[in-house]
């Protein structure tokens, strides 16, 4: 509001998004001995205290002789105003594990997704059980990690134990470097429990901090940046490794892999550091207040619920139909309950088979390394693309309805890749059918966690993070599993088995489609 005073003027352009005004002074020299210093100073704690008493801007209409702003532009000044005054609020942990996100995946794709399993393959003789072996270690020492992090992120500081894992990371990067040049199996299995471990101390505080970080009615947009980054970072991490196998002959040597590790090691490291700079301290403060009411709610209904719930279980009585759960779990369980279900049930579909597409183009499709770095070139994009159309789509279908849908598409494009194989279609259309399939599948996991942290009070989203790792987990038996499967039926066996559970994940979240709100 423009607050008008003899022939001084004070504008006052004021934002009710954290209370932060701007107050200016256009004094006439003349007028200055009238009014007086003192003077000023009280009519400027007037316009102070008029300004907290306001629910929203107001732009008074101001005298055209004193001011040449019109309606129009002084609309366009507050609307920017308010938009800057929003950007200042963005807490400065979320451009930085954006950052963290994008390098860390990088480097980790380079050297951790297809040619990890290359170079484990070739140091066993050609032995697909190891490289599940492997991978199994690394989901186990992220379980008994991440657990007793989530719970110390959730009672203490979560950027202490960020600092514990960039230095559970450093040493995993030179125990990783020493075993791939010295092409020891057991050194290597040592280094990939390190980076286990430092996967389930970071991942379950920076996802907390993360959502503290991010206003309410915020998380899917900034949920599906963070994935579409990672899908970056996972493309950027196979076009370099493309470069280097190229450059080093193109060919599938214990040598070149060990290479072509280090890089991705080194890229790693950076991410590492980008750690020591996150802080709680950079959580919305606002958000704090209404997380706090949030708790305090469902504290109050949680009570309520549980207790007509264990009554309607131990009467044998059908609830009313706002008060049903599903195996008697409380009302304000039961999302993300079903939620992390699905998920563990999708991460052990998933683990089956994602450490055996690496094989299964070594072996049956016989590619070379520059062309499989091609296909995890292609596949991030496809699904960074797919994330985008989902977080659309979610807003508009529902998210949970949008999950199972990709989840079937995928599925189905999965049996369509098996059968274009074994009917002996060209490599090229069997590579297509992987890239459809691989983009609807893992397109989704955004709006999962969404869901899972809008369904949680603050103070146990740290507790929920650490149940990824039991994702992980999941992910790595079925991995082991999948060798033993591989070696005894053969690897179209266990793509079958990988489809058939793939469907089976989204049925706790069809049953979900009329209690998720979006």
């Amino acid at each position: 509001f423009f607050l008008l005073f003899g022939d001084t003027l004070f504008c006052c352009v004021m934002t009710t998004h954290d209370g932060v005004f701007c107050l200016g002074q256009k004094a006439a020299i003349e007028d200055e001995e009238e009014y007086g210093d003192n003077q000023q100073k009280e009519l400027a704690l007037e316009a102070s205290s008029s300004i907290y008493s306001l629910k929203e801007p107001l732009l008074l209409k101001c005298n055209p002789n004193d001011s040449e702003i019109g309606g129009k532009e002084a609309g366009e000044a507050n609307n920017e105003n308010v938009q800057n005054d929003s950007n200042n609020t963005q807490s400065k942990n979320i451009p930085l594990i954006l950052t963290y996100t994008f390098i860390i995946f990088a480097g980790r794709s380079m050297w951790s997704q297809s040619v990890l399993s290359a170079m484990v393959y070739l140091l066993r003789n050609n032995n697909p059980e190891s490289v599940g072996f492997l991978t199994s270690i690394m989901g186990v020492s992220q379980l008994v990690a991440s657990l007793p992090s989530g719970v110390l992120a959730d009672m203490h500081r979560r950027d202490y134990m960020l600092k514990v894992g960039s230095l559970v990371g450093t040493t995993a990067f030179v125990v990783t470097v020493y075993a791939s040049f010295s092409e020891i199996f057991g050194a290597l299995g040592v280094s990939l429990a390190l980076w286990g471990v430092f996967y389930g101390i970071t991942n379950t505080s920076i996802s907390a901090l993360f959502a503290d970080s991010i206003s309410e009615g915020e998380r899917s947009y900034y949920f599906t940046q963070r994935m579409m980054l990672t899908k970056l970072g996972c493309t950027a991490g196979p076009t370099a490794s493309l470069v280097m196998f190229a450059i080093l002959g193109d060919d599938w040597t214990m040598k070149d892999c060990a290479i072509v590790m280090t890089f991705g090691q080194v890229i790693c490291l950076f991410g590492i550091l980008i750690l020591c700079f996150l802080r709680d301290e950079y959580i919305v403060e606002h958000n704090e207040s209404m997380a706090l009411e949030v708790e305090r709610t469902e504290a109050i209904v949680s009570i309520t619920e549980e207790n007509e719930v264990q009554q309607s279980c131990d009467h044998d009585t059908e609830p009313r139909e706002s008060q049903k759960s599903l195996l008697c779990l409380p009302q304000h369980r039961a999302v993300p309950v079903l939620t992390v279900i699905s998920d563990v049930l999708a991460g052990c579909a998933a683990g089956m088979s994602t450490r055996y597409y690496t094989i299964f183009f070594i072996d049956n499709l016989q590619l070379s390394p520059s062309i499989v770095s091609l296909l995890y070139i292609l596949s991030p994009l496809g699904q960074m693309v797919m994330h985008k159309i989902a977080y659309i789509s979610g807003r508009k279908v529902g998210r949970c309805q949008i999950v199972v849908i990709f989840k079937w598409i995928g599925t189905s494009f999965m049996i369509c890749m098996i059968l274009a194989y074994k009917h002996h279609l060209h490599v090229s259309i069997v590579c297509i059918l992987y890239l459809l399939r691989t983009s609807f599948a893992n397109a989704t996991s955004n709006l999962t966690k969404s869901i899972i942290m809008d369904s949680v009070p603050r103070n146990e989203r740290g507790k929920w993070s650490a149940l990824e790792s039991v994702n992980m987990f999941s992910w790595s038996g079925s991995a082991a599993l999948g060798g033993l499967l591989v070696s005894s039926k053969g690897i179209l066996f266990i793509f079958y088995v990988t489809a058939a559970l793939q469907l089976v994940a989204t049925l706790p979240l069809i049953v979900l489609f009329e209690r998720v709100k979006d």
